[in-house]
């Protein structure tokens, strides 16, 4: 087992900026390590590098004998995941991200915090939280056997983050969530996780055929259908209930990839089709045929709610059956 740890401690420094009269919490970190500090305190061999992105932001390399990988501080937002044993990305990146602080990566798996969407009664907030637009703090790496982990932290909006990922043949994820008011809180958590696809009219979802959901376009409360989900127009829907195991089969690539998430009531199951990615600058106009969306949630009426110091996780663990 090979651990890395911080040879001294990030700083991390809460940024208040006003916005319509208001104060707004930490959109920018200030970070003291580059990818040069970050590969002196946190690199493994050449299991793990730290490298400079053409953007400036610092990102980590993993390479092993079971998987690709790649992540950023920016957001601790995981870029890239690929098996040994899979010929293509598990997780899409839109050409036309923005990498830069303040805004999010689009793809990948963005963290939405403390709130999923836009704010519910301020809407100068950014969509989705402001997890996925702050500098996280690595605080340790290791690996053991043919596995790379690495832990994040944050402190924002009175609440501790702790990040935890795990790159080996299976991807997995949990986020601990503690609550350090004096008062009790509410909060909304989405792992907001994009797949790359071979064709979308090839693609099914299986696991959510009897839960109820909120189709969000329309606003409606829907029953459950009793059938897998497929794509053919903007989808943008919020299962609410456990689902034990969700299955994505990706007819093109003749691969099946299996969700097995822990402590999460919500899923939420999302494509921007034509119109849609046509509006987003991040996004390319083309990029709906070949991506979809399945958020490991808590979200809406299965929100967390946390006493004073309480903690929660959630979490999420990712294979790839070919």
């Amino acid at each position: 087992m090979v651990f890395g740890y911080a040879l001294i401690p990030t700083a991390l420094k809460v940024l208040k900026m006003k916005a319509s009269g208001r104060l707004l919490s930490l959109l920018k970190s200030v970070v003291t390590m580059d990818a040069r500090s970050l590969q002196q305190a946190f690199g493994i061999d050449s299991t793990l590098r730290f490298e400079t992105h053409p953007s400036g932001l610092a990102q980590g390399i993993v390479k092993t004998s079971e998987c690709e990988a790649s992540f950023f501080l920016h957001g601790a937002h995981i870029a890239h995941w690929q098996p040994a044993h899979t010929d293509s990305p598990v997780l899409f990146m839109s050409q036309k991200s923005y990498f830069e602080p303040g805004k999010p990566i689009r793809g990948g798996i963005p963290i939405c915090f403390p709130w999923f969407s836009a704010h519910p009664t301020d809407s100068s907030l950014p969509a989705h939280g402001l997890a996925r637009q702050a500098s996280w703090e690595l605080m340790k790496t290791q690996q053991n056997n043919h596995v790379v982990s690495a832990v994040f932290e944050l402190s924002i909006d009175s609440f501790d983050l702790r990040y935890t990922v795990d790159f080996g043949s299976t991807l997995q994820i949990a986020l601990n969530i503690v609550n350090c008011d004096s008062q009790a809180r509410d909060c909304e958590v989405a792992l907001h996780t994009y797949f790359d696809i071979g064709a979308i009219e090839q693609v099914s979802v299986e696991g959510l055929e009897e839960l109820p959901y909120l189709d969000q376009l329309t606003k409606l409360k829907c029953p459950a259908e009793g059938t897998a989900i497929r794509f053919e127009r903007e989808t943008d829907r919020i299962y609410q209930g456990t689902a034990d195991e969700i299955l994505l089969h990706d007819g093109q690539r003749s691969r099946r990839i299996a969700i097995e998430a822990n402590h999460a009531r919500s899923t939420v199951v999302w494509n921007p089709w034509i119109e849609k990615s046509k509006r987003m600058p991040d996004f390319g106009d083309d990029e709906y045929l070949r991506m979809c969306c399945i958020e490991t949630a808590n979200i809406r009426e299965n929100r967390i709610q946390l006493e004073p110091r309480a903690t929660t996780t959630i979490a999420v663990r990712y294979a790839v059956a070919t």
